[in-house]
């Protein structure tokens, strides 16, 4: 039986020591520390009683061991946080606890200010304030720290002061970029109907209890669908206007007559080195004045005309609308003005080089048509199908020499068409082996070949006295479409296309090869909402191009030949995709244009 005794005495004490050493050990103890402590104490209350003087040894060595600071803390923390685990979960509990005692966030966040206000006078006391709030000892003295420079701040009035000058400071007004353009036209207030599936209104899947329309949505569906072709002319430009704005037209034709009767000038702004270009470039600044919303809807194609007496932006539109914007005029519709000569988008719109005053377009609606702004005249300069044909389409025109033109159609047609024949007999050719043809260029120093891209995504080499068996020249292939083509201005000894695979293409061209020379990485994914990219030479050189970009801030690139960024047009009025792109021809003016209308001008 003694040996019993002393047995049960000694493992008590082992045990209790085993608890010390793993408490001062630097390892961070939890819940086993505290599990081990109870189970020694329960031990003790379980072992039998013993003769007097051996109860007094152990309740003396018993006492000696709790005296200990570290067995203080150790009970401390038993009593504070014995069923916590760690203090992330006693964090979650006070949110517990405070939710289940509605306690606002606003309150729980008062009582922990003066938690850290208090000033504590034992250590003791700290370590249970931060059991209790779930903070260590360390991030308690950040927080007493961050709660003595407030009170300090707050005793030289600093906050008040605060408060007060923010109260008297003027509130920023929200900035609203007024209105420019042409006048809006009023939207029709249509009720709001909400759509139900047959199942839904309990009616048969055949729809035959479904009522008629009624007659407001017969006349919105006849609305949308009138999109018959104008009268193909010669007719004033002013019948191919709204009713509201033909004597607008009447006062604003007069002007721009008068403007097209000065010669072009000969000073070529973009004549020198690169440096000297691209420095002049870097001076080209926009201003609000210079954004326009020159047509109603998305633009598809932009010219500037070379005149010098005005500034003058032709812009091509969704629905066939050929606007003509004044920059520098004044009105109430700040200079913008446009008429519908076509019922489709005009993809194409070019300047006669040899007649400025004559202006070409082409249409989705089939239709090749010239607008002469000096005579106030429309006139149907060539029709590829009859207006009931819908799945035929006209897509670009390029100048040949003065009396003929170039035209790319669907279904892998080229149309020679000579403006002084009669227009139902013109010579076509089948190229790209009956793919649409998206655009075509002519050479500009050889009126036998030309240029042409497709759907197919192949540039081809063309030569009109061997268009038979439908045999290029020369092919040069892109992975997908291609949307922008163009020779250079001088020479032709160098093509630039575009592609929906995300480059830029310069193309060496000896009129027997095509032959890439430098490929640029450009992001050309434009989406179903956008207007294609379309890279175009400078005018007057072969060595720079300019193209719309998708990056942010919005902005306009130049490209050297060589594939280096010479420079990027941007400004704090450009804040939308400048799709298709154009520049004077003589003067340092650059004008660009989004898909809802707008355009913006560099001057």
């Amino acid at each position: 039986m003694p040996n019993t005794r002393k047995r049960t005495r000694g493992t008590d004490v082992k045990e209790n020591l085993n608890v010390v050493r793993n408490v001062l050990t630097p390892k961070r103890r939890s819940r086993s520390v505290l599990e081990e402590v109870k189970e020694s104490s329960s031990k003790h209350a379980k072992r039998p009683v013993l003769s007097d003087d051996e109860d007094d040894d152990t309740v003396m060595k018993k006492a000696k061991l709790d005296a200990t600071p570290v067995m203080k803390k150790i009970k401390l923390k038993d009593e504070i946080g014995q069923n916590v685990s760690s203090r992330r979960t006693r964090r979650g509990q006070m949110v517990n606890r405070s939710k289940d005692n509605s306690v606002t966030s606003v309150q729980s966040q008062e009582i922990k200010q003066q938690v850290k206000v208090e000033t504590h006078e034992n250590e003791e006391e700290v370590i249970e304030d931060v059991n209790a709030m779930g903070l260590s000892p360390y991030e308690l003295m950040i927080q007493q720290n961050i709660a003595e420079k407030r009170k300090f701040l707050d005793s030289l009035g600093i906050f008040k002061v605060k408060e007060e000058l923010k109260e008297s400071l003027p509130r920023p007004a929200k900035k609203t970029t007024p209105y420019r353009g042409i006048a809006r036209s009023p939207s029709p207030s249509r009720p709001v109907v909400l759509r139900r599936s047959l199942r839904q209104q309990r009616q048969t899947p055949d729809g035959l209890h479904l009522p008629l329309p009624s007659d407001t949505q017969v006349a919105l569906a006849d609305e949308r669908n009138d999109r018959t072709r104008p009268s193909p002319g010669p007719a004033p430009i002013v019948e191919y206007c709204r009713k509201s704005d033909q004597e607008a037209w009447e006062n604003f034709l007069p002007e721009v007559k008068e403007a097209l009767t000065g010669n072009v000038s000969t000073d070529h702004s973009w004549a020198g080195s690169i440096i000297s270009v691209v420095e002049r470039m870097k001076k080209m600044q926009i201003r609000e004045e210079w954004v326009v919303k020159a047509v109603p809807c998305r633009t598809f194609a932009i010219q500037i005309h070379p005149t010098v007496a005005k500034t003058l932006v032709l812009v091509g539109a969704k629905w066939g609308e050929l606007g003509v914007w004044d920059v520098n005029r004044e009105d109430d519709s700040n200079g913008a003005h446009y008429f519908n000569p076509h019922s489709r988008p005009i993809n194409c719109l070019t300047v006669d080089p040899s007649q400025p005053s004559l202006v070409y377009t082409t249409s989705y609606d089939a239709t090749l048509r010239t607008t002469n702004m000096q005579a106030g005249m429309v006139q149907e300069v060539y029709s590829h199908v009859p207006e009931h044909v819908t799945n035929q389409w006209l897509s670009w025109h390029a100048h040949a020499d003065q009396n003929t033109i170039l035209v790319a159609a669907s279904h892998g047609k080229i149309v020679q068409v000579d403006v002084r024949e009669d227009k139902r007999k013109p010579r076509s050719f089948r190229v790209h082996n009956g793919k649409n043809v998206k655009v075509v260029t002519q050479h500009p120093g050889n009126s036998n070949y030309f240029a042409s891209g497709s759907r197919d995504g192949n540039v081809c080499l063309w030569d009109v006295r061997k268009m038979g068996a439908n045999s290029p020249v020369a092919t040069c292939s892109h992975s997908r479409m291609v949307c922008g083509l163009e020779f250079s201005p001088i020479t032709g000894k160098s093509l630039i296309s575009t592609s929906m695979d995300d480059y830029l293409k310069f193309i060496s061209c000896d009129l027997s090869e095509l032959k890439v020379s430098c490929k640029i990485r450009h992001n050309n994914y434009t989406g179903r909402w956008l207007t294609n990219f379309h890279a175009r030479f400078v005018p007057g050189r072969e060595d720079l191009i300019v193209v719309g970009s998708m990056m942010h801030p919005r902005r306009v690139e130049l490209y050297g030949s060589d594939g280096t960024l010479h420079h990027e047009f941007m400004g704090e009025h450009l804040g939308s995709v400048a799709s298709v792109v154009a520049l004077h021809p003589t003067k340092p003016i650059l004008a660009g244009a989004n898909s809802s209308g707008k355009v913006h001008v560099f001057m």
